[in-house]
């Protein structure tokens, strides 16, 4: 697990899957880069990269389904709420089901997709919402502009080295 220092937002990642290498800095570059582009104000963020096993076991626990799923996301504190120290929330994510959607990638490719993953559970910290057409047609305006800020900062996910 890999944290911040306290003079920014505390963002903890955690890898606790073999299936993608993830650059554990990449993922906290690519959150406060989000946060700040957002203009968002948060004392903790949590991101948690799982296996299959892990994340449908955990949809099962929090929304009594057990079907594989991409992301979770765990809203804590809305943003604007005083609360100390401020918890935005927790994404699980995961990557293998990147390998799964696209079939065929290149590394780039795979790594755009679970960044787009990660970028969605933080949308949903924010209180976006996909449950309706409108709703999803915002959330994938906010997910491509997000996507592209990221990736003109490099600083989208990429594998450990």
């Amino acid at each position: 697990m890999l944290i911040l220092d306290r003079s920014s937002p505390q963002i903890f990642i955690s890898n606790e899957q073999q299936d993608v290498s993830i650059d554990l800095q990449s993922a906290q570059r690519l959150v406060v880069l989000f946060l700040e582009l957002q203009k968002v104000s948060t004392d903790q963020v949590y991101v948690y990269f799982l296996d299959d096993t892990a994340l449908a076991q955990l949809h099962d626990e929090q929304f009594s389904d057990p079907s594989l799923t991409d992301t979770i996301t765990l809203p804590i504190d809305k943003p604007g709420i005083a609360s100390f120290p401020h918890v935005l929330g927790e994404a699980f994510v995961s990557p293998k089901a990147a390998m799964r959607f696209l079939e065929q990638y290149t590394e780039d490719q795979l790594y755009h997709e679970i960044s787009r993953y990660v970028v969605h559970s933080l949308l949903h910290m924010l209180g976006y919402d996909d449950q309706t057409d409108e709703d999803k047609r915002i959330m994938q305006e906010q997910e491509d502009v997000s996507l592209s800020f990221l990736a003109e900062h490099q600083a989208l996910l990429r594998p450990a080295v």
